[in-house]
């Protein structure tokens, strides 16, 4: 099972951050400037908020707002769940697959270091733990 810690799979050298105040017009500019598909949401050091391509999609165009006056505390989603940096890169693995998330921010000492995407997941890693993937879905279904 991957032991290595999800510190190692982080690409960027560089939070890519706004404020609940900044406008989606910023977030965009911040997204298309680095090539990433979120930004992570900070008042002074905490994450509150993450904003990815989805929100854009479902919580601005969708209903549409004007991504030039709306601020991004409207419409991220609010308290991430987020991970530790030392935490088995196998923990993000599972969390990323059960509950769908695409984005996990990344906490060092509760210190924000980047962002892991479904991307970022090695696929080495994802291929040894298919079984154990595929065996929880299993479950669930039969709770269901």
């Amino acid at each position: 099972m991957p032991k290595r810690p999800v510190r190692e799979i982080i690409e960027r050298d560089r939070l890519v951050a706004v404020a609940p105040a900044d406008t989606v017009a910023a977030a965009v500019d911040q997204m298309a400037e680095h090539r990433c598909g979120s930004v992570v949401v900070m008042e002074e050091d905490a994450v509150v908020g993450i904003f990815t391509e989805r929100d854009l999609m479902l919580r601005v165009v969708h209903e549409r707002r004007d991504p030039s006056s709306t601020p991004i505390g409207e419409v991220m989603t609010k308290t991430p769940d987020t991970i530790d940096a030392d935490a088995p890169v196998a923990d993000a693995i599972r969390a990323m697959d059960e509950f769908g998330y695409r984005y996990l921010p990344v906490l060092d000492g509760g210190r924000c270091i980047g962002v892991i995407s479904t991307r970022h997941l090695p696929f080495r890693d994802v291929i040894e733990m298919n079984w154990e993937l595929q065996t929880r879905h299993d479950i669930a279904e039969r709770l269901w």
